[in-house]
């Protein structure tokens, strides 16, 4: 959900009406004024963003139909029932069609979804951009908290690092709206060598595992515009082939 910027509480569920109707006028809204505010944002909000939650209102809506349409054979099936018992001939009686129903169903079969989810992501870009403006977010019908922004030198991620007999896999969860890191390690407390720098979430460490066991730190830095930020993070481990998993942690 966006790149970097300030923090922003935002639920849905809050500022939309609360029927599934209102959901669907919501994002019909929201789809239709995406255009202006897509060139505003970085990463840009593409053409595809837009279809696809288009795509998916489209489809959320000729569920409701599908919904509506089933409820009301369902009724026409009741009277239908009462009518096999109660006429007073034996003339055919006549099934309500179904093929409204079936075609909608048909549209609905293979969209994707994740409305909510498509919208998250996009209203975040939204929130993260200095160009957009509060008059951006009302046309998109966003309702909004913001949270004070934590300053840069507290951020902090958090590093994950096991050593599994034959080799370390590390992994680490960065402060919402950072994705690039910095993982480096030291031996024996001597000088940091770098091992990984991009925008992954997860390192293996296959350097050769030492017969006698040695204090491998790991430090995870939050990286923003080629420069760290915030505090570091270090977990300390013993690797070796004289302990067992279980004694590696420090």
């Amino acid at each position: 959900m966006g790149r970097r910027g300030n923090s922003n509480s935002l639920n849905t569920k809050k500022y939309m009406h609360k029927t599934w109707d209102g959901i669907f006028d919501f994002f019909s809204q929201y789809g239709g004024n995406l255009d202006n505010v897509k060139a505003k944002t970085d990463p840009v909000i593409t053409e595809a963003d837009i279809a696809a939650i288009r795509a998916a209102n489209v489809a959320y809506g000729q569920l409701n139909q599908a919904i509506v349409e089933t409820e009301r054979l369902l009724a026409a099936l009741r009277i239908l029932r009462v009518q096999f018992l109660k006429q007073n001939n034996t003339d055919p009686v006549r099934a309500p069609g179904i093929q409204y129903l079936v075609a909608l169903l048909a549209a609905v079969d293979g969209q994707r979804g994740g409305l909510l989810w498509q919208e998250e992501r996009l209203t975040d870009r939204v929130f993260r951009s200095p160009a957009c403006n509060r008059e951006d977010y009302e046309m998109l019908g966003i309702v909004y908290k913001p949270n004070p922004a934590a300053p840069p030198d507290h951020l902090s991620g958090k590093l994950y690092v096991v050593f599994d007999g034959g080799k370390v896999p590390a992994h680490w969860t960065l402060p919402r709206g950072y994705h690039d890191a910095r993982l480096t390690a030291s031996t024996n407390h001597g000088e940091w060598v770098l091992l990984y720098e991009g925008s992954e979430s997860r390192f293996v460490d296959a350097r050769p595992i030492p017969a006698i066991s040695e204090i491998r730190s790991y430090k995870l830095e939050i990286m923003a515009g080629g420069k760290p930020i915030g505090k570091p993070v270090i977990d300390k481990i013993l690797v070796g082939r004289d302990i067992t998993v279980e004694e590696t942690k420090l």
